[in-house]
């Protein structure tokens, strides 16, 4: 009945697969777990031991193919009717977690149970914009459907991911998750939201979850650009209904000539461990009407 599926990339996950396969056990229907590593650089011997649990497939990739394709790829390689995305740096967070996804897909055919950080901040500073971010932005395990959706913790029937798969064209991080949730909204398939968390462990430093921020704005000025995003989508994607409302009023310049101030703002107290998720947000605009400045420069 269930196909549980780890996207694994540089992150030990074998106590996570280990805790799912004890899980799977207790249950009277057939569960498998497929994990692909998609060309790690690290921690290949710690996760290479998946392959001896029962029930459970263990790949290795030979080139990096994206957060996109490898979702793909892992529903095709599904055997049965429904499909449980989990990332590779979670932890499952009670034991009755699959049972839970199982009630739910008698009523519903898209069911995501949220994410949690733990309740305490890391001891060291260098991952605590991560934590901030996470703990505050992202999606927490209840009912409302207006939500960002996010990739990490949901369960779908297969024959749904396969008509509406994960945007290949997507390469770089970022954005991949809202525009599969806009693709299913566009044909009235909703997420339902339950109480059934994964905790996100996998911290990012500053440093890095800066870079993938600009690496997502990037991914967004790319497909904005290039026609990608329908009109009706951009009132969903924040960053752009802001952007367009700055440019409506002609004050892109002031963004631009007060990006240097923004970006010193950001390293001094984003890097510190009282950071302002509201500069960020700032950052994030700044950025990206730089990015598309540069772009319409090249252009022209």
């Amino acid at each position: 009945m269930l196909s549980i599926l780890l996207p694994v990339y540089n992150f030990p996950c074998l106590d996570l697969v280990r805790d799912l396969a004890a899980q799977a056990r207790q249950m009277d229907v057939p569960i498998e777990i497929i994990c692909i590593d998609d060309c790690s650089s690290q921690y290949k011997e710690d996760n290479r031991p998946i392959q001896n649990i029962p029930a459970c497939t263990y790949i290795e990739l030979t080139e990096n193919i994206g957060r996109s394709r490898i979702r793909n790829l892992l529903a095709s390689k599904a055997q049965y009717d429904y499909v449980l995305f989990i990332d590779c740096d979670s932890k499952i967070s009670t034991s009755g977690y699959i049972q839970n996804y199982i009630k739910e897909v008698q009523q519903y055919d898209i069911v995501a149970g949220g994410t949690l950080y733990e309740s305490s901040p890391p001891s060291d500073t260098a991952y605590y914009l991560h934590w901030k971010y996470g703990s505050v932005r992202e999606p927490k395990p209840d009912h409302r459907q207006d939500k960002v959706f996010t990739s990490n913790n949901f369960i779908i029937k297969k024959e749904i991911i396969e008509k509406y798969p994960f945007n290949e064209q997507i390469v770089r991080y970022g954005h991949e998750d809202s525009f599969f949730q806009m693709a299913l909204e566009k044909d009235q398939l909703f997420i339902h939201y339950i109480n059934n968390p994964v905790i996100h462990i996998g911290l990012e430093t500053t440093v890095r979850f800066f870079a993938k921020t600009r690496e997502s704005m990037m991914n967004l000025r790319d497909l904005y650009v290039g026609g990608a995003i329908a009109e009706t989508d951009i009132p969903k994607i924040r960053l752009l209904k802001s952007y367009l409302r700055i440019k409506r009023y002609r004050a892109q310049t002031v963004f631009s000539i007060f990006y240097p101030l923004i970006h010193f703002l950001n390293y001094k107290i984003n890097f510190s461990r009282h950071p302002n998720l509201l500069l960020l947000d700032l950052y994030k605009l700044a950025y990206f009407i730089r990015i598309l400045a540069f772009t319409d420069e090249n252009n022209s």
